[in-house]
């Protein structure tokens, strides 16, 4: 899950999104339909090209079947803008609503109401505390790429001592709570660095900026950030930059534009890239299997890859730079 700001041009182009093919009725699987299905997507945010993939991604999978994709994301990453979007979805009556929940406990009601409509549900990117009524669950292995993140930057920082800082999103949001749980265990493997836990930023460049700034102040020997989050990373490459502090090393989650040239101006040491147009193919695909009858995958993981400075040119990453551009069929 990356939230960082984009152009409106972007953002219009992420909501407006249709994947228009066969026109077909609505219907939900049980009346033999092999196409034609009216698929709804909502995001965790606008203005996000990671969330731009996912929806790339999506649309690709329901080209197989002639099925249309609408996309609808609220304005920021809370259930407060997400939920009134998902009941005008729900009131819709599409055959399938594939979701990245922005709160493990808030969504759960309103999707419960979908299913109970006979709206299938497809969870990407994020999850529910209890997923139970979803037909399957598509995210990242957060655990494992927070332990990738930590293994980054023990490999970078080579040996110094010092403390290390992470700055996360918010409490309840199941990607980046797995991804410091993942970076606090990685962490472990280098007795010479001291943990000062995590810090949240409410997805708040500001916040995040004044986290680091006082945390730079209060731990003179601090060497290394990991951000959770784009938001995040802005704050804290915002905060060195003020102080001119080029002793401290960041290692992000954000292959987003802004977060790729970060890299390329030396701002942050590297950045971990997930996987968002593969979570959108299988959640799109596991959704057609739902509403055809097929065998679905309950549970489906992808990785992750770690750009840096070195890398960020070979074919291996730039797949999967975050983009609103869906590739070539």
């Amino acid at each position: 899950m990356r939230m960082p700001r984009w152009s409106a041009a972007a953002a219009a182009a992420l909501l407006l999104t249709s994947l228009a093919a066969c026109a077909g009725d609505s219907g939900n699987g049980d009346d033999g339909k092999t196409g034609g299905f009216k698929i709804a997507l909502i995001p965790g945010v606008a203005n996000d090209a990671y969330y731009g993939s996912v929806a790339c991604g999506v649309q690709a999978a329901a080209k197989a079947t002639n099925s249309t994709v609408e996309v609808q994301a609220p304005k920021s990453f809370s259930p407060t803008d997400q939920i009134p979007i998902l009941q005008a979805v729900i009131a819709k009556k599409p055959d399938v609503i594939i979701i990245a929940p922005t709160d493990s406990k808030a969504l759960y009601a309103p999707l419960k109401q979908a299913t109970a409509q006979g709206i299938k549900v497809v969870l990407v990117d994020t999850t529910l505390e209890d997923p139970s009524i979803a037909e399957a669950e598509v995210s990242s292995d957060n655990i494992e790429a927070g332990k990738t993140a930590a293994a980054k930057l023990v490999e970078l920082l080579d040996g110094k001592s010092g403390s290390v800082l992470t700055v996360n999103l918010s409490a309840g949001v199941t990607t980046t709570d797995d991804r410091f749980k993942g970076f606090a265990e990685g962490l472990k493997a280098a007795p010479t660095l001291k943990d000062l836990g995590q810090q949240y930023s409410n997805n708040s460049v500001q916040t995040a900026s004044s986290i680091v700034s006082s945390t730079v102040a209060a731990h003179p020997d601090l060497v290394g950030i990991f951000s959770t989050a784009a938001f995040n990373t802005e704050g804290a490459v915002a905060a060195l930059r003020a102080i001119k502090d080029n002793n401290v090393t960041i290692v992000g989650f954000d292959a987003n534009p802004p977060g790729v040239k970060q890299i390329q101006d030396g701002e942050v040491a590297a950045q971990v890239v997930l996987k968002p147009y593969d979570e959108g193919v299988a959640a799109g695909e596991q959704a057609i299997n739902a509403l055809t009858g097929k065998p679905v995958t309950k549970k489906i993981s992808t990785g992750a890859v770690v750009a840096t400075k070195d890398n960020l040119n070979t074919p291996e990453v730039q797949k999967y730079l975050y983009s609103f551009t869906c590739p070539a069929a």
